[in-house]
């Protein structure tokens, strides 16, 4: 069997599209349904259910992306073998993480990948703890960093980093006001996304006081909290990278208030699959990022 065929499947399996999954492999999109189609004759099943919205694994295809995966890895390393040692690395490497860490923390980051090993390429996307953690776990992200109170409960490889700090906002006329739970409780509070775990836990602390609530808003945009904290609609908790511009211009003021924990910042990879040159150019720059 060609692994050609199996990298083809693969990639329709992680993009959901058969267009999607020719650009990243270079070929046309009737060269990928080829492939498709020849090795779904060679196994004898059908392996992708075709949908408006998109190609999803049959049962028998979601079976055999376990052992594709292996043999892909498999290849991937004995490529790494036989590649001159006087090579540089080459690749690309897809990343999950979270939304603050995507638009504060890894553009610097990958500026300094592409000036240390310009064919090392990174492909960021955002996503919370369960998206990163399954885009590993799938194949469809190389890496997945998190940032949480806690570090991740996972099968998966798991490295703490860093840490990043979280701070009490509100508008910029109350810089400086001293609060506690029991007074934030009562007023109204914005907050990511259920999901995200150090907003999960603030929340907990605003139900622990036991006092008549405010309104409680979630958002999937760090952005849209800061602008509604701005024209004082509400206090919220954010990482203090996310905000440093604002607070620095007077249009949000950080409050004396209760103590919040950092988040843990953690590098998710996959204990099973192959470690290529690019990624590891990839997580040394994120060690170093953190370390600096």
């Amino acid at each position: 069997m060609e692994t050609q065929l199996l990298r083809s499947f693969m990639a329709v399996v992680r993009s959901g599209s058969f267009t999607d999954a020719a650009r990243e492999l270079g070929f046309t999109q009737s060269t990928v349904t080829g492939h498709i189609q020849k090795l779904e004759r060679q196994l004898g099943h059908q392996l992708l259910d075709r949908f408006p919205a998109g190609a999803v694994p049959t049962d028998f295809g979601a079976r055999l992306m376990v052992h594709a995966d292996e043999v892909l890895s498999a290849e991937d390393r004995l490529r790494a073998v036989t590649r001159s040692s006087g090579s540089r690395p080459s690749g690309t490497v897809r990343v999950r993480a979270p939304e603050s860490l995507c638009t504060y923390r890894l553009p610097a980051v990958i500026r300094a990948i592409r000036a240390r090993e310009p064919d090392v390429q990174v492909w960021l996307t955002p996503g919370g703890l369960d998206d990163a953690t399954a885009a590993v776990r799938q194949g469809t992200a190389e890496l997945a960093l998190t940032m949480e109170p806690r570090g991740p409960i996972t099968e998966l490889t798991s490295e703490r980093i860093g840490t990043e700090r979280l701070t009490l906002l509100d508008h910029g006329a109350r810089a400086g006001t001293r609060t506690t739970w029991d007074e934030l409780a009562v007023r109204d509070a914005l907050l990511i996304e259920e999901g995200c775990g150090y907003s999960d836990d603030v929340a907990a602390h605003l139900v622990a006081t036991g006092a008549i609530p405010g309104r409680r808003s979630r958002f999937g945009s760090i952005e849209a909290i800061k602008r509604c904290v701005a024209v004082g609609l509400g206090w919220a908790a954010l990482p203090a990278i996310s905000v440093e511009s604002e607070i620095q211009a007077g249009e949000l003021a950080v409050l004396d208030g209760p103590g919040l924990p950092s988040c843990e910042i953690h590098l998710i990879t996959h204990p099973r699959r192959h470690h290529s040159e690019a990624l590891t150019v990839v997580c040394e720059e994120l060690r170093r990022h953190w370390d600096a």
